[in-house]
């Protein structure tokens, strides 16, 4: 009897060590999906603080939640054209992926979307220092791509944004930096700054062909309602009913590329700066300092001294004017820092399969200036 009693209390200690390990995925590892987990969902629930979530190639039919996590890596194996996230949602506004009061989370490289009838949304996001890279959103029947909620320094970089309602929503969020991503066919907005936003950065983006079909709402590239001392800089915005729509002080908006749009910019309340503090660029093989402002397509002014700069402002409203008007594309343009670092001025965007858990690869400092 003391023997069985014996054995008995081992396998219940095995049994206990089993079912920890199960519970707690190994901090610091890889763990795969379906290999260890036959759902995305599942190795999201089960992961501790530093593992990576590998998602191997398929197609995913599930609405994920992470909650209350902290440092993860949520990545699939071989880029978003081969892992695919269908929205399962019974009911409309469902989101795919929604990741609540966590920190330091990555998510990248995969293609978000709903087949259903039902409208349903993409990402939202409702914690600190996360980064979106590399995945892919798409339409139909998807309603706002990415929802930002009291979000703190997010991070959305080379994500493609297609054909979706509506692009980024922003409330309530600061320290943000939304770059180098494709922004394009929407039927509402590209990005909304809608509510008490301030402190943030939006570059290298290229926002294109934003045309409502609804006719009181004008298709527009970026809608600032409310936000403060950010940065809108090397953004191309193509082909959209409105460029940009103001009604916030305090934001900078330079060094952007408007092309093709029905109306560059709409303003009912700003008091925006147009251009750069004075720096050293180069143009045109020649080496120069002073402001930059935005390209415009439609400025005629010329420029006697060859500097790129054209000679007379542009004039965006009654009350605004850009005193720098560029005479060429961005493109045209090398910037330099004032640590003598080279800025990129083009605009690239990537979906390609992540190999690393970070993804921010690109550092652009820039100061707020008056005109």
């Amino acid at each position: 009897m003391k023997h069985l009693k014996a054995g008995l209390s081992i396998l219940l200690c095995i049994a206990m060590i089993i079912t920890f390990f199960q519970a707690h995925a190994q901090t610091g590892k890889i763990i795969y999906v379906p290999d260890n987990f036959p759902t995305i969902q599942a190795a999201v629930d089960a992961a501790s603080s530093g593992t990576t979530i590998v998602v191997r190639d398929g197609t995913y039919r599930e609405n994920i939640v992470v909650e209350e996590k902290r440092d993860l890596v949520i990545r699939s194996e071989h880029g978003p054209k081969n892992t695919v996230i269908y929205n399962t949602g019974e009911t409309g506004d469902a989101y795919i992926i929604e990741l609540i009061a966590c920190k330091n989370i990555v998510l990248q490289g995969f293609t978000i979307v709903n087949d259903k009838d039902l409208l349903a949304h993409g990402i939202k996001i409702m914690s600190d220092n996360i980064t979106i890279a590399n995945n892919i959103i798409k339409g139909p029947n998807i309603g706002t791509a990415v929802t930002m909620d009291s979000s703190v320094e997010t991070i959305l970089q080379n994500n493609t944004f297609r054909e979706t309602f509506n692009g980024i929503q922003i409330d309530r969020s600061s320290g943000f930096r939304i770059t180098n991503n494709l922004i394009i066919g929407m039927n509402g907005y590209g990005i909304n700054f809608r509510h008490n936003n301030h402190n943030n950065l939006v570059d290298h983006n290229i926002i294109s062909s934003i045309q409502s079909t609804v006719p009181e709402i004008a298709g527009t590239g970026i809608i600032i309602d409310s936000d403060a001392y950010s940065e809108i800089i090397f953004n191309s915005i193509v082909g959209c009913q409105v460029g940009i729509k103001v009604n916030s002080p305090g934001d900078s908006i330079y060094l952007n590329q408007f092309i093709g749009n029905g109306k560059h910019i709409s303003i009912q309340m700003a008091n925006t700066t147009w251009n750069s503090s004075p720096l050293d660029y180069i143009y045109d093989g020649k080496k120069f300092h002073g402001r930059l402002g935005n390209y415009w397509d439609d400025y005629r002014g010329l420029d006697q001294n060859h500097d790129g700069v054209g000679d007379t402002p542009y004039k965006i409203s009654e009350a605004q004017v850009d005193n720098y008007p560029l005479k060429e594309l961005i493109k045209s343009y090398t910037i330099i820092s004032s640590s003598t670092q080279t800025l990129t001025t083009t605009f690239t965007t990537s979906t390609t399969s992540p190999k690393t858990s970070t993804s921010t690869t690109q550092t652009i400092t820039s100061t707020s200036s008056t005109p």
